[in-house]
């Protein structure tokens, strides 16, 4: 583990590839693990900054509500594909840091991780409604 360097705890049963890179290109060290089941032993030797999880289909819901369990004081950012949009937006919104919709930009993740580890630092994680995002691919709640 790098000092210094931001760890992100990506989970899905298929992470998108593309973001996995994406993270590492902007300075972000990434794990990737297939589930939460698979990422409660991880978890505390890892000590993530913040878990994104891979949203596909309508009961991937559980999936961030397994990760939001396990995550403690760690912000929570779901990430959907556009094609589950409509069926995930309105269950992420209750209960995600953040979401963004694939494909997203650099810039994008960049400033939605900031923006949530900022939350982090004023203890406003997964609260509802407190914490809105400026950019237009990024949705918060």
């Amino acid at each position: 583990m790098e000092k210094g360097k931001k760890r992100v705890l990506l989970i899905g049963e298929k992470p998108d590839i593309e973001l996995f890179a994406m993270l590492g290109e902007e300075g972000y060290e990434v794990a990737a693990l297939a589930s939460p089941y698979r990422a409660r032993g991880v978890f505390p030797l890892y000590k993530p900054h913040v878990i994104i999880v891979h949203l596909r289909y309508p009961k991937d819901v559980a999936l961030l509500n397994d990760c939001l369990a396990i995550a403690g004081r760690v912000p929570v950012v779901a990430v959907i594909s556009l094609i589950a949009k409509q069926a995930l937006v309105k269950a992420v919104k209750e209960n995600a840091a953040a979401f963004v919709v694939l494909p997203v930009k650099p810039q994008t993740i960049r400033e939605t991780l900031r923006n949530v580890e900022l939350s982090e630092d004023k203890e406003q994680i997964h609260s509802a409604g407190e914490n809105y995002l400026e950019t237009p691919d990024v949705k918060s709640p």
